[in-house]
């Protein structure tokens, strides 16, 4: 059985109550269930190299149909959307994810729009940030985004499977492969954490690309484009699943190392 953190934000105050163990994932979801952002796992963890899969993806599709996230031995780049999840592989294959298969790391959320605004003239992955900037209206809150469009150029990587003993991210990420796509129809899957976050997930953004035709994607690394659709959720609950593993590395600069594995 997993061990589950249970975070409340509240909203306006901005305290957290941490609540301790609770007895199962079904009591984790007594939170408003279109209001909580379930994670497996802590990006420290990740960045350490703890790659072991623990959550099966027909347990996590009980908590969200929308996010990003990995696989075991990081096989991948994971995209949910429309409560399918699909693995970008590092040969750049796309192929939907079976339920048996596990993730050591993992975003989702029950998506509810709570704002729909239309972007225009995007040059790049900074306008972007700067444009739905302006839809975080709490910088205590989650905020999840689903961008839909025809986009002119997505650049986007994959890292492929590693073996044990695994090594830390910084590392398994020098042997990504990076794909360069144009006028291609398809949705990025974005998250973005408070500050407070750092350590448990990427303080900011952190987005994943899918194409229409669920034939390319990736970890999304650049974008332009000229119009698209932007979703927006925000989420004032927090759910962690707790790694029953420990890495053999271990995060000794977080920024800097969450920079190069972002990039």
């Amino acid at each position: 059985m997993n061990n589950i953190i249970k975070i409340v934000l509240l909203p306006v105050l901005c305290v957290g109550l941490l609540a301790g163990c609770a007895n199962s994932a079904d009591e984790a979801l007594s939170l408003k269930k279109n209001d909580t952002l379930y994670q497996v796992s802590t990006i420290n963890s990740l960045l350490a190299g703890n790659y072991d899969g623990f959550m099966s993806f027909g347990e996590l599709k009980n908590y969200g149909d929308v996010g990003i996230g990995t696989f075991n031995a990081l096989d991948g780049e994971m995209v949910m959307i429309d409560n399918t999840a699909y693995k970008v592989k590092s040969t750049g294959e796309v192929v939907k994810v079976s339920d048996t298969e596990t993730t050591p790391f993992a975003v989702v959320t029950h998506f509810d729009k709570d704002a729909t605004v239309e972007l225009a003239n995007i040059a790049n992955l900074d306008a972007l940030k700067a444009e739905l900037d302006k839809l975080i209206e709490n910088k205590n809150l989650f905020y999840v985004f689903r961008i839909d469009g025809t986009f002119k150029t997505i650049q986007a990587r994959s890292v492929p499977l590693q073996e044990k003993p695994y090594p830390v991210m910084t590392e398994a990420v020098k042997e990504q492969t990076v794909f360069n796509f144009t006028s291609v129809t398809g949705s990025i899957v974005g998250i973005w954490c408070p500050d407070y976050i750092g350590g448990v997930n990427v303080p900011g953004y952190h987005f994943h690309f899918i194409s229409e035709d669920r034939t390319q994607g990736g970890h999304l690394l650049d974008v332009s484009f000229d119009k698209a659709l932007a979703f927006a959720d925000s989420t004032d609950g927090f759910v962690m699943a707790v790694s029953p593993t420990e890495s053999e590395g271990s995060v000794k600069d977080l920024g800097s190392e969450l920079d190069a594995v972002e990039q």
